[in-house]
């Protein structure tokens, strides 16, 4: 399953994003902050996986992830079908590469339930010491990209 994972996140990587949507990066500013990589579960939504860091102790835990990535999940869901389609994620390549590769059953729609496996392996892989916790030194900070021109 995981072999498969990052065989179509690397595909994903080679497709362009279909979505005329303006990116929204850390603090709610145009452009794009990714999660650490394409395989990241928060780089369909942008910002800093810091910005999960619920009680400000400047860790992260898998739950504030994940209450992160619900509460994002959430917000994109702008027709509250409880489904994400690609018109509701971000036209940033990243964005839309991070989509299909959440999609698990490939019906171009990704539920919360998709999303769950896909972020405890983003964890997993980025807790290096293994001690439940992401701090910045386990996901640096990256530039952000300039988003693409509508259209």
């Amino acid at each position: 399953m995981r072999s498969i994972l990052v065989l179509a996140l690397g595909a994903a990587l080679l497709a362009p994003g279909v979505a005329s949507a303006q990116p929204i990066g850390a603090g709610g500013t145009p452009g794009w902050s990714p999660w650490g990589g394409p395989d990241s579960p928060g780089g369909m939504f942008g910002g800093d996986p810091l910005e999960a860091d619920a009680d400000r102790d400047r860790t992260v835990t898998h739950d504030e992830v994940w209450t992160w990535l619900r509460r994002r999940f959430d917000m994109a869901d702008r027709d509250r079908s409880g489904t994400l389609e690609p018109a509701e994620i971000p036209a940033h390549p990243q964005a839309q590469s991070g989509f299909r590769a959440a999609d698990a059953d490939r019906n171009g729609r990704v539920t919360i339930d998709e999303l769950r496996p896909m972020s405890e392996a983003w964890f997993r892989a980025r807790d290096a010491d293994r001690n439940g916790k992401l701090t910045r030194r386990e996901v640096p900070k990256r530039k952000a990209a300039s988003a693409p021109a509508p259209g």
